[in-house]
């Protein structure tokens, strides 16, 4: 056995073969991947092998679309063979709402450059015959669908790394990871390797890997059945295979298999898991007990919908189990506080998966980022506040509602109340609609007419509610709960040299200045957005959006290099956040404090720590409204006086509570980016008119030599902000934006602008495309686009600094 390597892969399914085949692709070879049993072994030997199209999800789209279209050629660059079959896909819809999703992922589909095409009943019978279609009224053909054999693909990719130099022990079990100041030495029964990196794509044993480490992987053991028949007449006598239905009435994926057909039901009633305490180590290609009685209402939909289904007997039940996360992604990327220790477990369906999250991992291995945002896969997502009972209950309803539609707004229900502020109860008989993120129940609306949110994919019911908190907070002064927003504490004798170099950004230099900042990685682009405070000496306050909490704390963790004396603590259970703004938010805030709020003595841009209503709170005068505002950071056992009292306070100058929706409204009428859509992985400053936030000064800040050579290239793309022409649409994003009949660019958010009367959005387009006339698909129709040179509000910026 190998002594050392620079990765060492542990687990052999579809994504350990998969990172192990990307490594190489990207030139490290210099790798090791072990399995315990046979490749393939776990879950990967008894998956169906469905390859889909369809998602929601333009990096999904893209992760499946390459997963497609490698297992085509695989057996040609290998030798392997695959078992890949063409099928085709349709995927089923039952009413308007469905068909309406239907044309965002086509359009979605446009974007990741595959063929998609969203046809009626006619249409689905020629290409599928033998579907009871009753309750439908459309669906989605994607013709280059199909499925493989797992084990053959795992092969595949093994013998491609294989013969690019990488090395493969079966039969070897880890025993145990240690850290070593170089680097990880994984013990296995054969021996032990020291490696710089460890990647942990163990399934339904990353439980017991990640312990070796301290990890414990938000993952479930969901269990699935699926069931292959005795050979159909109607389908023997078949000159073409049938596509593969995928059916939300019966929750279900039907296929033909040989002479036979297949078909497996997701359970939406009640989940089943398996070994929630832990899998043996001598489960290897092991099966659980097949439970007919179990799946029999769905059997018998299936039946309804593909009446031959009924007309054979039963060959065969397949019942295994699945490792799956809490939102259904899997986990791709770093864990936390774990240096060069990475994920590569969890995925719903990982035959249709592993190819592309393997590659991009691997890319992020290698050159410090992928092609494409995996913040929607990065393990953490989840943190320290997520509990074994939350991840199990999450993981069981998002399993259950794995065929449901999603519209904007959905909000799951299992797991919720997982953290609350003082002022929960307070809210809630103010109308307040909760969302949740990570473990945070925050406001989203004020349901103050009692309208409801009926979701949809047009204007809900809180379009109303949520225009009078916009007016309210432009016209007079309103009060937001941004308490789940991410607060560390950074303090030390290098903390300023350690900030300035990270930040692109000048950082604060005099106590009480504040300063936007962005992290960017080696390459230029963007890895977090964050406010940064002077509050004394050493002592600085970052702030970050509430999702990111564990991502940008171990981020700034992991920039830490030896011997610097940098402390950083993650106060944001302990410090609430009321958000004041409006034109008469001064007002409303002198009549609670002693402080000179005046222009002169607390600027735009600065911090104090002043007392407000008897509680101590630091005070940034910032506001993501683009009004005049203040964010009041006090301890949590004083947010419920500190509420009351402001609300009091303004009662006189017409207060409102307001939520998220709101925010989003006035930030899109301010022309504010935000981190994750308009500012992501995939564009840096240059790409996001953002290059008034990248100091002038600083010539070795984190990405500054990318930047550089950035700003002397090929500038491909660039972002712009537009008013959309539709009447009860929103943007969502991932929406095509074309020029003529070319594709040019893509939405990445938008919203209504209820002050300014315009629908607005953002979006990335080829440079060479400003100027000409533009359209944006949404729900399969086209919408004038007209672009906006400055903010549909306030374009000169005067509100905030009056």
């Amino acid at each position: 056995m190998k002594s050392h390597a620079r990765v060492v892969v542990i687990g052999g399914g579809v994504f350990g073969a998969s990172v192990l085949y990307h490594l190489a692709k990207e030139g490290w070879t210099d790798t090791v991947l072990i399995e315990k049993g046979e490749l393939s072994s776990g879950t990967t030997w008894h998956a169906a092998g469905q390859c889909p199209h369809f998602t929601g999800s333009l990096n999904l789209a893209k992760i499946h679309d390459y997963g497609i279209r490698l297992y085509k050629t695989l057996e040609a660059e290998t030798g392997q063979a695959t078992g890949w079959h063409t099928s085709g896909g349709i995927r089923l819809a039952r009413h308007k709402e469905e068909m309406d999703w239907h044309h965002h992922v086509a359009g979605i589909a446009k974007l990741a450059g595959f063929e998609t095409h969203v046809i009626g009943l006619d249409e689905i019978r020629k290409i599928h015959p033998f579907l009871e279609l009753h309750d439908v009224v459309g669906g989605t053909y994607t013709p280059h669908d199909g499925h493989t054999d797992p084990s053959s693909v795992t092969a595949a990719m093994a013998r491609g790394a294989r013969n690019a130099g990488a090395t493969i022990y079966r039969n070897t079990r880890a025993t145990e990871i240690s850290r070593k100041v170089d680097g990880w030495a994984v013990t296995t029964e054969k021996g032990t390797i020291r490696c710089e990196h460890i990647v942990l794509a163990t399934g339904f044993f990353s439980d017991k890997t990640g312990g070796m480490l301290g990890y414990r992987p938000p993952l479930v053991n969901v269990v699935h059945q699926y069931l292959i028949t005795d050979p159909v007449p109607e389908v023997q006598g078949l000159s073409k295979e049938l596509p593969v239905v995928r059916d939300p009435g019966s929750c279900s994926y039907m296929r033909q298999e040989r002479d036979g057909l297949l078909g497996g039901p997701y359970e939406n009633l009640e989940i089943r898991t398996a070994y929630d305490d832990g899998v043996p180590w001598s489960f290897d290609t092991d099966l659980l007990d097949p439970d007919l009685d179990r799946i029999s209402p769905w059997l018998e939909q299936m039946i309804e919908r593909m009446p031959i289904f009924g007309t054979v007997g039963i060959k065969r039940v397949i019942s295994g189990f699945i490792a799956h996360a809490p939102d259904l992604n899997p986990l791709v990327g770093p864990v936390a506080g774990l240096r060069n220790v990475w994920m590569a477990a969890g995925s719903a369906i990982g035959v249709a998966q592993g190819p592309g999250f393997g590659k991009y991992l691997a890319q992020w291995m290698v050159h410090g980022q992928a092609e494409i945002s995996m913040l929607g896969y990065d393990p953490r997502r989840y943190g320290k506040i997520h509990t074994a009972d939350w991840i199990m209950d999450r993981t069981k309803e998002s399993s259950m509602l794995m065929f449901d539609l999603h519209p904007p707004g959905y909000e799951y229900h299992s797991g919720r109340g997982l953290k609350t502020t003082p002022i929960f109860s307070r809210q809630k008989e103010q109308g307040a609609v909760f969302g949740e993120s990570m473990g945070w129940e925050r406001p989203k609306w004020f349901d103050t007419e009692g309208s409801g949110e009926t979701l949809s994919f047009s204007r809900n019911g809180s379009f109303a509610s949520v225009a009078l908190e916009c007016q309210a907070v432009r016209n007079a002064v309103g009060v937001f709960d941004l308490s789940s927003m991410t607060k560390i504490e950074a303090k030390g004798i290098y903390a300023e040299v350690f900030l300035g170099r990270i930040f692109a950004n000048d950082i604060p230099k005099m106590v009480g200045d504040i300063a936007l900042c962005h992290l960017l990685n080696r390459n230029g682009v963007y890895e977090a957005e964050m406010i940064v405070t002077l509050l004394e000496g050493d002592r600085y306050l970052i702030i970050s959006a509430g999702g990111m909490r564990a991502r940008d704390f171990d981020q700034l963790q992991q920039l830490l290099t030896p011997f610097v004396d940098v402390e950083f603590s993650d106060v944001t259970d302990e410090y609430g956040c009321l958000a004041l703004a409006g034109p008469r938010a001064r007002e409303v805030l002198a009549k609670l404090t002693s402080a000179d709020l005046t222009n002169k003595a607390f600027p735009w841009m600065s911090a104090q720590q002043i007392s407000v209503a008897g509680s101590e709170v630091t005070a940034l005068r910032v506001s993501y409204t683009g009004e005049l505002g203040w964010e009041l950071y006090a301890p949590i056992a004083d947010l419920a006086q500190l509420y009351e009292a402001l609300l009091a306070a303004g009662a006189e100058f017409g207060i409102v509570p307001a939520g998220l929706y709101a925010l989003n409204s006035l930030r899109m009428e301010k022309a504010f980016r935000a981190f994750g859509t308009e500012l992501t992985n995939e564009v840096t400053p240059i790409h996001a008119d953002m290059t008034r936030f990248v100091s002038k000064r600083k010539t070795d800040f984190l990405g500054q030599v990318a930047l550089a050579k950035a700003e002397t290239g090929r500038d491909d793309y660039r972002l712009i902000y537009c008013e959309v022409g539709t009447n009860d649409l929103d943007v969502m994003g991932s929406e095509p934006i074309y020029s003529g009949d070319e594709i040019v660019g893509l939405t990445t958010s938008g919203g209504f602008g209820h002050c300014c009367g315009k629908n607005l959005a953002f979006g990335y387009v080829k440079s060479g495309s400003i100027g000409a006339p533009l359209e944006v698909e949404m729900l399969g129709n086209r919408y004038a686009v007209r672009l906006l040179t400055e903010p549909a509000i306030d374009p000169r910026n005067q509100r905030p600094r009056t």
